[in-house]
């Protein structure tokens, strides 16, 4: 009888562990790795997606217009200022600093710095420069310590990895590729028995591989956000140049996605909000924060403006309304 019972107790505790313990993500990474990863698809469409950020590290997006083109920078706040780290231009240029084992924080570019080195990518190609040209030369384009992501919707992409004083072109033949916080580091360094980091990278390309023909702003989103942290929320961003949007989630499951027009420099709710928000991007831009709290510095200027034009409208066609019928009636009059 005693034994039964203690075979019952036995039981009703590996159960009870079996239901507590939570299921372990696949797609996660460990918390001593670096969760930022980005890929490109170039299916029926161009995509560019990314994570970025952090709880700790929030991003800003920065609009700017110059040389009649209009501009998203991507700023990441560290160490109490913000470094740019990407950007988007008008022309469907894409370009990413991403980080890997060996990056450090001396090589971060302040707004400023970025613009400057990039200018003549982002001021005048509406492509990527040809491999073969001198404009890949390591003074003028490379980063050191970084992974650098060169795109264009026309299907062109360069991934660059640098160390401290050396760069390798990363190739790949496929119409997608994806780049991890370990990959393709731990391959230019010959350290492919890491399992786990290369685990990862493979579980990201099978899943671009799934959907690469038919990918959609919904399964980029989908993809981002599977491949979060376990203890931490990156900023998830998704571009597609064809349509120059850019789509912004700030949780794990995308339940809530912010959609940037680069052509009117407005940012609104896309899905799953209640209500609508939409506005101006500032000009010293908006943050993640901003937007996980609506704080739009001029949502109620641009709330006003449409209601005062509404207001005039109505005024309009009221007086339209009131007196056409009534000058038409005075002139047929003055007829007879």
């Amino acid at each position: 009888m005693q034994g039964g019972f203690h075979k019952f107790i036995s039981t009703l505790i590996i159960f009870s562990i079996f239901f507590i313990i939570p299921p372990i993500d696949i797609f996660a990474q460990t918390d001593e790795m670096d969760n930022n990863l980005s890929f490109v698809v170039n299916s029926q469409k161009t995509f560019y997606g990314f994570n970025a950020g952090s709880i700790n590290k929030e991003l800003r997006f920065r609009f700017k217009q110059q040389n009649r083109q209009n501009f998203l920078y991507i700023d990441l706040f560290e160490n109490n200022q913000f470094y740019t780290i990407g950007a988007y231009n008008s022309k469907g240029i894409f370009i990413l600093i991403q980080d890997h084992p060996g990056s450090q924080q001396k090589n971060r570019l302040s707004p400023s710095e970025f613009e400057n080195h990039f200018s003549e990518l982002l001021f005048g190609a509406s492509t990527i420069p040809d491999l073969n040209s001198e404009e890949y030369s390591m003074n003028k384009w490379i980063i050191p310590n970084s992974n650098l992501i060169f795109a264009d919707k026309f299907g062109n992409t360069v991934i660059i990895y640098s160390d401290n004083t050396h760069f390798q072109l990363y190739d790949n033949e496929l119409p997608y590729l994806a780049v991890t916080y370990r990959y393709p580091y731990d391959e230019f360094n010959n350290n492919l028995n890491n399992e786990e980091q290369d685990k990862f990278h493979t579980q990201l390309m099978d899943e671009l591989n799934k959907t690469d023909e038919n990918f959609s702003v919904e399964f980029g989103l989908k993809i981002l956000t599977e491949f979060q942290p376990t203890n931490d929320t990156l900023t998830s961003i998704l571009i597609s140049p064809n349509d120059n949007q850019v789509f912004v989630s700030l949780d794990k499951n995308a339940n809530e996605v912010w959609r940037f027009d680069i052509y009117g420099g407005t940012v609104e709710t896309h899905s799953g909000f209640d209500q609508n928000h939409k506005a101006n991007i500032p000009k010293l831009g908006i943050t993640s924060s901003d937007l996980k709290i609506l704080n739009f510095s001029n949502e109620g200027l641009t709330r006003g403006i449409i209601a005062i034009s509404i207001a005039i409208l109505l005024i309009i066609i009221i007086s339209i309304v009131v007196y056409f019928p009534k000058n038409i009636k005075i002139q047929q009059e003055e007829i007879i």
